[in-house]
């Protein structure tokens, strides 16, 4: 089963795809570094009904789960989402980053104003420019290829998350990729990445961000848009 489900995923660059059920596939993974992911909410019942689940919080509990060992999961959410749904996750709560994002024209979820990104487990290690982890990121601009999806996050917007929650050398994991955004942040940002999508067409879609982004090269790790930096971290 393993070596079936290795054998069929997409090799992009640095990055590796799979097309099928998140449940089925987490457990051939071996370790990662962190997770980054915008897991189905509770009442999203399309998505929960294409996993075969009746509920989001029991589709969540089972990827918690399964899961392979890592060090730093990083959860976004809506501000109307209850944060006890994050409860089976794996690591001790760290903090959680506010991202206003609000902006013109969007069409799926409502995300007129601020909403949340929660960090659980250890951060990584202290860098130069790094020395705090902002708690707002800000971004009023309009949506570009990530509307392909009806639940769309922008690459701005994963891009703040990966640089500060993630290491330069971080195997990056989403197990709910959709149209790929958290891949082409990582391929933005120099992160190897592994993501799992169980629709064909946002698998399709994810692909050719991907593949678009890695060929376009890595660019420098940006400084993400702060409005406050409220948390040191100790070296």
């Amino acid at each position: 089963m393993a070596s079936k489900i290795a054998e069929a995923a997409a090799k992009i660059g640095d990055a590796t795809l799979y097309l099928g059920d998140c449940l089925e596939i987490l457990p051939t993974l071996g370790k990662v570094d962190a997770v980054v992911t915008d897991p189905p909410w509770p009442g999203v019942s399309a998505a929960v009904q294409i996993a075969g689940r009746d509920r989001a919080e029991d589709l969540f509990a089972d990827v918690c789960k399964a899961l392979p060992p890592v060090n730093r999961i990083a959860i976004q959410l809506g501000c109307d989402v209850d944060p006890r749904f994050l409860g089976p996750v794996p690591l001790p709560f760290f903090r959680v980053c506010w991202l206003d994002v609000s902006r013109p024209n969007y069409k799926g979820r409502l995300l007129d104003g601020a909403t949340p990104a929660y960090y659980f487990g250890a951060p990584p290690p202290v860098r130069p420019g790094a020395f705090v982890i902002p708690g707002m990121y800000r971004d009023h601009s309009s949506l570009g290829k990530e509307a392909d999806h009806p639940c769309p996050r922008k690459v701005g917007q994963v891009s703040f998350i990966v640089s500060w929650w993630t290491a330069q050398t971080d195997m990056v994991l989403d197990p709910f990729m959709g149209s790929g955004t958290t891949g082409v942040a990582c391929a933005q940002l120099g992160r190897r990445f592994i993501g799992i999508e169980i629709e064909p067409r946002y698998f399709d879609i994810a692909c050719r961000r991907i593949e678009d982004a890695q060929r376009q090269g890595k660019l420098f790790e940006p400084q993400p848009k702060a409005e406050q930096a409220d948390m040191l971290l100790e070296e």
